[in-house]
């Protein structure tokens, strides 16, 4: 694998693992992946769903549509989705 001229990254990864297999699986890993962003969230998924609610309202949507988009989006109850919107109106009030 040729490695990028900044991989600090990537030589401190392959000279972690502790045999030359496990080097070659990491470099078909890295291989694979390569180019590739990955998300990593700061905020804890509730919170993502409170910020999203909170903007969904503010652009004039209905609790219900708000609901079933956080449904769609979070892949959570609807008991958890009109929670979720009930909170965000009585911290909009």
């Amino acid at each position: 694998m040729k490695r990028a001229p900044n991989s600090e990254f990537v030589t401190a990864l392959l000279d972690a693992m502790p045999t030359p297999q496990a080097r070659l699986v990491c470099i078909s890993v890295l291989a694979r992946w390569a180019g590739a962003s990955i998300y990593l969230p700061t905020e804890s998924k509730t919170m993502r769903r409170w910020r999203a609610a909170a903007h969904m309202l503010a652009n004039g949507m209905t609790g219900g549509e708000i609901a079933e988009a956080l449904r769609a989006r979070f892949g959570v109850s609807a008991r958890t989705a009109w929670r979720d919107v009930e909170k965000v109106k009585r911290q909009s009030t």
